[in-house]
């Protein structure tokens, strides 16, 4: 009997849209406190993970099959897919054309760029996001590009150069940016009414 796998990463349907979505960074921070003091010390570890809860509009049945599809192709927490903040799929900033990774091997916060508007204010503005390779990265600060279209980018969470490669002259993608994300579970159920409108929702956190 013959085995199918799935491609993964899968793509996101777009039979519909979402109905609201809970997006964020989960850190991996400890904190221990003095009984008698009340001093604290504070561990930093390099754990950091996109988390994201969606749940989906009400949808009849046409559009609710190719949902569940999707969802069993996954086959639990196995399949990965592409997924990104839901209300934030342009920038703020004016950044335009192709932007490029200025060097390689760079770790840590921050990630110089080249390829903007030479003197050009606000290429991107804290908030925007953008994705380098298959990882999502949130800008958290306003960013000018200096006189030869270059710019040193401060970002969160932390390059996954440990994950994956990031070489000189890597595309940098501003727009309907994602990351590789899988499913928090290994179960997956989804209800119907007497209408045979489905409710889907689902919870996930970055593959790393």
């Amino acid at each position: 009997m013959a085995v199918f796998t799935p491609s993964y990463p899968l793509t996101l349907p777009t039979a519909t849209g979402v109905k609201t979505q809970n997006f964020g960074l989960r850190r991996t921070v400890a904190i221990t406190q003095s009984p008698f003091t009340a001093q604290q010390q504070v561990f930093q570890h390099s754990g950091e993970q996109w988390n994201a809860t969606m749940s989906l509009p009400p949808m009849l049945k046409d559009n609710a099959s190719v949902w569940l599809a999707f969802f069993m192709q996954l086959r639990g927490v196995r399949g990965t897919f592409k997924l990104g903040d839901q209300d934030r799929k342009t920038i703020q900033g004016t950044a335009t054309g192709t932007v490029l990774v200025n060097g390689a091997s760079q770790t840590g916060n921050q990630v110089a760029l080249d390829g903007f508007t030479a003197s050009r204010a606000n290429v991107f503005k804290a908030g925007d996001y953008i994705q380098i390779n298959s990882y999502l990265y949130m800008v958290t600060e306003n960013v000018t590009a200096n006189g030869s279209g270059e710019a040193n980018v401060k970002i969160e969470p932390a390059l996954r150069q440990g994950i994956e490669t990031i070489n000189n002259n890597t595309t940098v993608i501003y727009l309907n940016t994602t990351t590789l994300m899988r499913l928090d579970s290994n179960e997956f159920n989804w209800d119907t009414d007497h209408v045979s409108k489905y409710g889907i929702s689902f919870s996930c956190s970055e593959a790393l």
